[in-house]
């Protein structure tokens, strides 16, 4: 009697685990997007580098002018020093000395002001990209995407970047 119990509690189990072993292997449809690659071919990422050297640029050319200055007036004094009295020389140092201390300030402020305003136009890029990803898995009915980087093997079929640039291009 409790050999039957056994026997049937043992086959219940079995035929549960593969029933829930059929419902498991239901097949997953996964794609994959190169983001980088994405990213390098929309449109928004050409506006935003247009208007990142809009609003950069006088910067840029202010600080391009006094390395300029300073390169200018190492050679005046490197040419010219021998020639030069000593009260001359002495100026010319000074105004070197000054000039290579706002190059650095206003280079560094320049760097780190353009590396936080290109991360966040970045973010809006990849904002817009994983909107896209979402809609075309969706409309495709994807239950996974991954970024290329994370799939050691996939195949083409199963790329969905330029589905994905295309819906970006669409985006406004």
């Amino acid at each position: 009697m409790l050999n039957k119990h056994v026997v049937k509690s043992a086959m219940f189990l079995m035929a549960s685990l593969l029933m829930a072993g059929a419902v498991a292997a239901k097949e997953m449809k996964i794609g994959y997007v190169d983001v980088q690659a994405v990213a390098a071919k929309i449109p928004q990422s050409a506006a935003l580098q247009e208007t990142i050297k809009k609003e950069f640029g006088q910067r840029v050319q202010d600080v391009q002018k006094l390395e300029k200055d300073i390169n200018f007036n190492i050679e005046k004094l490197r040419r010219d020093g021998p020639t030069m009295s000593e009260a001359q020389q002495e100026e010319l140092k000074k105004t070197l000395t000054t000039q290579r201390q706002q190059y650095e300030e206003q280079g560094r402020a320049l760097q780190e002001d353009l590396r936080v305003r290109q991360a966040e136009e970045r973010n809006k890029v990849l904002a817009l990209i994983k909107a896209a990803i979402d809609v075309v898995a969706e409309r495709d009915k994807f239950d996974m995407v991954l970024n290329s980087d994370a799939a050691v093997f996939a195949k083409p079929e199963y790329d969905l970047s330029e589905a994905v640039v295309a819906q970006v291009s669409k985006a406004k």
